[in-house]
Order: structure tokens, then sequence, then C-alpha cells
């Protein structure tokens, strides 16, 4: 008898996403708004994981084992993805991770800046389709992002990973014929300049700037009350959170160490230019290094100086502490299936 299968492998796997938002929870998109073929590294999975209750605890069935049980709540869960970083992609990932879009320019390339909505705690949900198999293809809707990194390096793409959570849903089977897959241009971690200094008085790193690590939380919690049955009514945000570390290389003059020493305010401005439609920027207008780490580089010392959410301000309220814009060819992002 032969053994023989067709075995499956990564690189046949598919995700498409959207950058447009469901109109309603438990709604998935149709087919014509999963228009995004994106590439990934294929290690990324979809978990549809359950809550299951039985008898085992229970005394009276004359076993010690469970007699009964049943399943009483779906979960679903997109975790593990990593990607470089094109312009669509940066776009899509803070526009949902941070709910808001305000968009500059009539025609491409578009400005998109984005700040945290702090109007609602609900998320965006939006849907994703993914292909694991020939066998296993599955559109799951109500999935909103709960976190992001992104790490820049010296050389080559901005690297982003990125985690999703929804309510439990998904529709198993294609969605027909896979978008074309579209040319991609990327931002680079070689064109990222940095400017850093106290408020008003920032220099350019531009050579000492030796890597930067950005982190992004939402603190997702999918909500659940009676009468929703075995799936999420819809998906919670707790308090944003965000981080970042950035390595700078010590030079014979100090300007890095007593920022942190004296608690000074400072101004973080990242700016990255790998074309006119391919654009990051990150900025934290008030920052105060929550620690400043000495290290080595090979035998080269560097400082790594660190902030989050609790030392970078929201200045009177006006000003949010921090602010991604991204320029690309998309003209919006979050719009709702009409």
């Amino acid at each position: 008898m032969p053994s023989n299968f067709l075995s499956q492998w990564k690189s046949a796997r598919n995700l498409v996403l959207s950058a447009a938002s469901q109109s309603a929870w438990n709604t998935a998109l149709t087919g014509g708004y999963l228009t995004q073929r994106q590439r990934f590294d294929g290690a990324a999975g979809l978990e549809l994981t359950q809550t299951r209750r039985s008898d085992l605890a229970y005394a009276g069935k004359g076993t010690a084992f469970a007699t009964n049980g049943q399943v009483t709540s779906w979960d679903t869960a997109f975790s593990g993805f990593k990607a470089e970083l094109s312009p669509w992609l940066a776009g899509y990932l803070f526009a949902f991770l941070m709910g808001t879009d305000t968009v500059t320019g009539d025609a491409s390339p578009y400005t998109h800046t984005f700040d945290f909505d702090e109007t609602t705690r609900t998320a965006v949900p939006t849907t994703i389709y993914v292909q694991d198999t020939e066998a296993v293809e599955r559109t799951v809707p109500d999935m909103c992002i709960d976190e992001v990194t992104l790490t820049i390096s010296e050389i080559g793409a901005i690297m982003a990973e990125m985690s999703m959570k929804g309510t439990g849903r998904q529709t198993l089977g294609a969605i027909g014929s896979l978008p074309a897959l579209g040319a991609e241009s990327y931002i680079l971690g070689s064109d990222a300049s940095l400017m850093f200094g106290p408020v008003g008085e920032t220099a350019s790193f531009l050579g000492r700037h030796m890597s930067t690590t950005l982190k992004f939380q939402n603190q997702l919690q999918i909500h659940k009350a009676p009468g929703g049955g075995l799936y999420g009514i819809f998906v919670r945000k707790g308090n944003p959170k965000f981080s970042i570390s950035t390595t700078i290389a010590a030079k014979d003059t100090d300007d890095t160490y007593t920022l942190f020493e004296n608690d000074t305010e400072c101004d973080y401005e990242l700016t990255v230019n790998s074309g006119s439609a391919a654009q990051l920027t990150v900025s934290i207008p008030h920052m105060h290094s929550k620690a400043t780490k000495m290290g080595l580089d090979g035998d080269m010392i560097v400082w790594q100086i660190e902030g989050d959410e609790s030392s970078c301000f929201d200045a009177s309220g006006t000003t949010p502490p921090i602010t991604v814009g991204v320029t690309n060819a998309v003209a919006a992002y979050l719009t709702a299936e009409a």
C-alpha cells in the first residue's frame, strides 16, 4: 500500500488583508474588499481556540473521569506575523492599531497621520483571509490589531511584527481567486534619520543612530456577556501602551546620558524617506528617558535610551505623546464597507 501524500509547504500559504473596516461586528467584509495579498514570512498562524466545560471535577458520577462536556466559547487570534515593512502595510498596521487616520493630499502620494483614538474603547474590526493548505482556507471577521513592533536596523527593510485578536467567528472555504500579488517598495532602515535632544534644541544623530525598536499595544479584551452565544460580542481596548528603545553611539562629549540624569524633556523625531510614496515618521515631542544604559557594539560604546507611555507625555491634553505618519499611495484606511 503506498504511503506517499502531497505535503504542504510554507511558501504556498496566503494571507489577504483589507484597508476597509467592517460596517458591523459579525459581518465579514465581502471578497471585493479583500484586495491586499500580503507577503509574510509564513510562520504566522491563525488560532481557533475553544473553552470547554465538563463534569470532571464533580462527584456522583461513579468515576474519576469526565462523563460529559461541551464547548462553551470560541476565540480567534492571529500571531507570529512578521514581514518587511511596505508603505501599504505601514498604513494598515497603524490605522487599525491606533484607530484614527487623518489623510492629506488629493492624489497619490497621500500622507496619513495616526494617533491613538481616545474617544472610544471599542476596537476597529476588519476581516482577514488565511489559506493554510489546499484544504484549509478561512475568512475571519472581527479581527483587531492588538500589538505592533517595528525593528529598524542599519540596512534592509524595517521589520514589522503584528498580532490580532477576534471574536471567534470564521467561515471555512475559499474566497475565489486570490488578488494579484502587487509590486512592492519597502521602507528601509538605511533611510532613517533621527533628530533628538532637549525640546527646541534637537540635533541630528545621523551616523550615531544604530538601531530602534518601537512597540505598541492595545491590551485588547474580547467582550463576552450572557446572550452572546459561543462568540465574543465585540473587542474592547484597554489603556494604550507603547515603548521605544534606541541605541546611539557615544562620542567624546556627552549629549545623551546627562539628559537622563537631569530628566530633561526631549523631542524625538524619526523620519524614514525611502521615496515619495514610501515614508514613515515617528514623533514623540515630550519624551523623558526612562532608562539610558551603556553597552557595546563590538568595541564601540553605545547608549540605549528608553521611554514608554509613562515617561512620554501628552502635553496639555492637546499633543499626543506619540504620533506616526505614513506617506503612501493609499487614499484611506478604516473606511467602512458600503
